[in-house]
């Protein structure tokens, strides 16, 4: 069996722009489609989600801020 400390993975430095911009423009995407939902657990959970496939790649993580009008 596989343990996670063999496997060799890339993070965002290690990638092509191209690729790492993908990511981002995906989470983007994901962000702008549950804050369409206007449910504020969808935002919340997507965002969690997007925050931890940032950090599995070694970044920052991402903040949101949601404007209500």
């Amino acid at each position: 069996m596989m343990q996670i400390e063999d496997i060799k993975a890339l993070g965002f430095r290690q990638m092509h722009k191209v690729q790492a911009d993908a990511i981002l423009d995906l989470i983007g995407v994901a962000l702008n489609l549950a804050a369409l939902t206007n449910d504020y657990g969808v935002v919340e959970e997507t965002e969690a989600t997007c925050d931890e496939l940032v950090r599995l790649f070694g970044g920052n993580g991402i903040a949101l801020k949601v404007e209500t009008y």
